[in-house]
C-alpha cells in the first residue's frame, strides 16, 4: 500500500471522493437521500459523472463531484455539484457560485447553453450546521430595493448527523460500501465508539473497501491505542490485513508523541502570547516532529506569537 495512503492531508476529503467516484454510490444517493420531489424527476440511467479535473486550470474553486444528468420539463442537462463539509464553513455559497460561474463560462466559450446546476451540500461535523442555505441571507439587512440586483440560489443540505443509523443503512442498502462510509462518517463526528464497533455492514465489503474504512478511523478518531486496536479487530482489519494492525499500533505511538507536542506548544504560546482557536487548530495541523521541536526552542526568546508560528511553517 502506497504510504500515502496511509497519511492523506485530508481524511474526510479522501473517503468522501473515493465513495462518490463511483456512479452506482451517486446514483443511489441522488435516488434515496435528495428531496423526493426532484429525485424522482431525474433519469438516473444517464446519468454521468463530470471530470473536476478539468475545472483547475481556471484556479478557481471546483466541486469534490459533479454529474450531469436530464430531469423532466428541462431541455438539455442537469448538472449536480456535490461538495462535503466537516464543519460549518461560511464560505460554502461562495464556493458554489465560483463553480457555477467557472462552469457557465466553459459552456459560453464553446458555445453552448448553460445547463441548470443543483447544488448539495453534505454535512458530518460535530456542531450544528449554522450556514444559511440561500445565497442572499449572507447579507446583513438586504433591502428589498436591492435584492432584485442581488444574486440568489439555495443549496440542498444532508445532514448526516441527523439522520439515524438505521436510516442511512436503509436507504443506501443496495451500496453497502456507501451506507458503511456514511454511517462512520457520521459516527466519527458524534465521537461514537460504540456505534462504529456496531457497524454489521462493512462485514459485506471487500478488502480494499474495508481497509480503506479502518484508516479513515485511525485518522479521525482521538481515541487512545487500545481502543483503536479493539477497533481494528472488530472491524476485520487483523484477518485481512495482519501487518496492518503492526503499522497502525506503530503510527498510533509516533500519533501519540506528536500530538502531545502539540498540545505542549499550544499550551506554552497560550500562556505567553495567547491564541485564537483558529491559531490552534493550525498548530494541530503540524505533524512534522522536527517543526514542532524547533517552535518549542523558538518560543523562548520569541516577541510575538508569529515567530514561533511562522517557524511552523504556516500561512498567516
Amino acid at each position: 500500500m502506497p504510504k500515502d495512503d496511509l497519511t492523506p492531508k485530508d481524511p474526510h476529503d479522501r473517503l468522501f471522493k473515493k465513495v462518490m467516484s463511483d456512479e452506482a454510490n451517486v446514483r443511489q444517493f441522488i435516488k434515496e437521500f435528495l428531496p423526493k420531489e426532484l429525485s424522482s424527476q431525474i433519469d438516473l440511467k444517464d446519468m454521468k459523472l463530470i471530470p473536476t479535473e478539468k475545472i483547475k486550470g481556471y484556479n478557481k474553486y471546483y466541486m469534490d463531484t459533479a454529474v450531469k444528468c436530464n430531469i423532466a420539463d428541462t431541455e438539455g442537462q442537469l448538472y449536480f455539484v456535490f461538495e462535503h463539509k466537516s464543519y460549518p464553513d461560511p464560505n460554502v455559497l461562495l464556493q458554489i457560485l465560483s463553480y457555477m460561474t467557472v462552469l457557465w463560462d466553459e459552456q459560453r466559450k464553446k458555445n453552448n447553453p448553460l445547463t441548470p446546476v443543483i447544488p448539495v451540500v453534505i454535512y458530518h461535523g460535530t456542531t450544528s450546521w449554522n450556514v444559511t442555505t440561500h445565497f442572499q441571507g449572507q447579507f446583513r439587512n438586504l433591502s428589498e430595493v436591492v435584492k432584485p440586483y442581488t444574486p440568489e440560489f439555495n443549496y440542498v443540505l444532508i445532514d448526516l448527523t441527523n439522520i439515524p443509523t438505521e436510516e442511512i443503512e436503509q436507504k443506501a442498502k443496495d451500496t453497502p460500501f456507501l451506507a458503511a462510509s456514511l454511517i462512520i462518517m457520521k459516527l466519527v463526528a458524534l465521537g461514537d465508539i460504540d456505534g462504529i464497533l456496531r457497524i454489521a455492514v462493512i462485514i459485506s465489503l471487500s478488502e480494499e473497501e474495508r481497509i480503506i474504512l479502518i484508516l479513515y478511523l485511525f485518522y479521525t478518531l482521538d481515541v487512545d491505542q487500545n481502543t483503536m486496536q479493539r477497533i481494528v479487530k472488530e472491524l476485520g482489519g487483523e484477518e485481512i490485513m495482519p501487518s496492518l494492525a503492526e503499522r497502525l499500533i506503530k503510527q498510533g505511538e509516533s500519533k501519540g508523541e506528536i500530538k502531545g507536542k502539540q498540545e505542549l506548544l499550544i499550551k506554552q504560546l497560550r500562556r505567553k502570547f495567547n491564541l485564537t482557536h483558529g491559531e490552534e487548530k493550525m498548530i494541530r495541523s503540524v505533524t512534522d516532529e522536527s517543526k514542532l521541536d524547533a517552535a518549542a526552542e523558538a518560543i523562548l526568546d520569541a516577541k510575538s506569537k508569529d515567530e514561533v508560528l511562522n517557524t511552523l511553517g504556516l500561512d498567516l
